[in-house]
Formats: structure tokens, C-alpha cells, sequence
């Protein structure tokens, strides 16, 4: 059996035989995600989603997506997002404040495997001009009980960059470990996974049973073309590492361009994405003309 050392955050491998094997392992689960065997496997997973928005990262962990993972309880304050939730993943998203939420004696969190959210990045943005002494600083506290409360053995956090290095960072490292969680983190680009935003965001990811520091970040699967490529860095096991046959980013156009013309101005029921394909009042430009959408 392997063991894994942290330094830092960072992993370091006993030998390069060790570096080889996570390069082949993480190339082979990429590869039966994109094929769809994971999500094939009779072996499931229960998967909380606290803030869930529209219920963005649990699409990302479903089977849409080629995972394993089955939505077991959700919540979030927005009615409209509570609505959404609940119309594409089941009637499981409980609408309401969080705090007043946990604070019910009659509230079960059911077990799940892994807990994952974004906790309101409001109060670490820099667009918010009075984001010291936000108290939605504070909402990664509810985020730990729900994590204590359903006996998960894994979470994912998502959030602004800035999280990243604040004070409220500096606690949120110390309560996990102290449940127990071996913790790694960092900010990752969107692009450099396929999607067609350089939306950049910090994700920190904790463990119960494996340093994840051992395995992230994830090897990129596509690569800045105006940097030169990926065929330099496919080995490492470092931030900039690519997996081989990364590709160049994706464009806007390279998502959407096989899409017909929007019909309509409503939601309609047709099977996705046809059913949210709408127009919208034009200004006569052409959006597939965009390389990326930036965030």
C-alpha cells in the first residue's frame, strides 16, 4: 500500500514509480468517466449539496456528467433556485435559511458519502466594497455542521479566489482538520477542464481516508493555446501538469455553434438543452464570435 506524505499542501511521492502509477490512475478514471462507466457502476454514492443555487455542482457530480453520485438533501434561500433545484433533481431541495434550518430539533440530515457547496462568496468578492465584517463570511460554520451531521467522509468547498489566504480561510483549514480531514486546496481555472469561461475559483477539497493532496489538482484536460500547448508538462505532478491528449481551450462557439436557432422567449418542454434554448432582444452582435466568456 502506498504512503502518502503532505508538505504544505503539496504531495511529494516516495518515487517516481509512485508519480507513474498516479498519472496512469487518474488518466484510466478520466477515461471511464468520459466513457460512461462510472456512472454505470452498481456502486453508488449519497451526495449532500448545501447552497446549492439552480444546482450547478450537482449536475457536475451526476450521472449527466459520468459520475456515481446520488442527491440525498439539499438547501438554499432562493425560492426561484429551490424551484429549479427540485424541477431537474427531485423534490429534495429544502427551501429556507440555513441557520434557522439546523437549529430545528426535528431536522434530520440524512448520511451521505461526500458533502459539497459554495458557501456565499459575497463576503470575500471584491466587488462587495463592504465585504469586512460581512456575516455571510461566517456561512462555512452551517457548512461544517451539515459536513459533522450526515457523517460524510469527503467535502468539496467552491468559492471566490479571495477565500483563499483570509482569516476565515485560516479557520475553515483548522475546523476541518480538527473533524478529522486531511485538507487541500487551491484556485483552478474552468477552461483548463473543458468548460468555456476562464472563470478561475477556489475549491478545497477534504478527505477523511486519503490526503487529497495526493491526487489534486486534477491533471488539466485542456490547455491555453496562446501559451504554446500542453505537450511540455504531461508528467507532472505539479499545478500545471495536463493529461495526455489535452486539448486548446474551449470556445463559445466550440459549445453551442450545433444548437438551431432559439425559438420563443420561454422555458418549453423539450429534452435538454432545447428546452432552455430561448431568445432575447439582439443588439446584432453574434456571441459564438467570443473566444471565451470571461468571468
Amino acid at each position: 500500500m502506498k504512503t502518502l506524505k503532505s508538505r504544505n499542501m503539496k504531495y511529494e511521492p516516495e518515487s517516481k514509480l509512485d508519480d507513474q502509477w498516479l498519472v496512469r490512475e487518474e488518466q484510466r478514471v478520466y477515461e471511464c468517466r468520459m466513457d460512461g462507466k462510472l456512472g454505470r457502476k452498481r456502486k453508488r454514492f449519497k451526495l449532500i449539496d448545501a447552497f446549492a443555487g439552480a444546482g450547478g455542482m450537482t449536475l457536475g457530480f451526476s450521472k449527466s456528467f459520468g459520475h456515481a453520485f446520488d442527491s440525498v438533501w439539499v438547501n438554499d434561500f432562493n425560492d426561484y433556485c429551490v424551484e429549479t433545484y427540485n424541477a431537474n433533481f427531485g423534490r429534495h431541495c429544502l427551501p429556507g435559511d440555513i441557520v434557522d434550518i439546523l437549529n430545528d430539533p426535528a431536522l434530520k440530515i440524512p448520511k451521505a458519502d461526500v458533502v459539497i457547496g459554495g458557501p456565499p462568496c459575497q463576503g470575500f468578492s471584491l466587488l462587495n466594497k463592504k465585504r469586512e465584517g460581512d456575516p455571510r463570511k461566517q456561512l462555512w460554520r452551517p457548512y461544517f455542521q451539515i459536513v459533522e451531521r450526515s457523517g460524510a467522509k469527503v467535502f468539496v468547498m467552491e468559492n471566490v479566489p479571495q477565500l483563499l489566504g483570509s482569516f476565515e480561510h485560516g479557520e475553515i483549514m483548522g475546523t476541518a482538520e480538527a473533524m478529522g480531514f486531511k485538507v487541500w486546496g487551491s484556485v483552478l481555472g474552468a477552461a483548463d477542464y473543458g468548460v468555456p469561461q476562464t472563470r478561475r475559483r477556489a475549491i478545497i477539497i477534504g478527505c477523511k481516508f486519503l490526503d487529497p493532496a495526493a491526487v489534486f489538482p486534477p491533471r488539466k484536460t485542456h490547455f491555453d493555446p496562446s501559451k504554446g500547448g500542453a505537450q511540455t508538462s504531461f508528467l507532472q505532478t505539479d499545478g500545471n501538469g495536463y493529461l495526455p491528449g489535452a486539448l486548446r481551450w474551449r470556445t463559445v462557439r466550440d459549445a453551442i455553434s450545433d444548437l438551431p436557432p432559439p425559438i420563443g422567449t420561454e422555458i418549453r418542454h423539450e429534452a435538454p438543452p432545447l428546452d432552455l434554448h430561448f431568445g432575447r432582444p439582439s443588439d446584432n452582435r453574434n456571441p459564438l464570435d467570443s473566444l471565451l466568456v470571461a468571468a
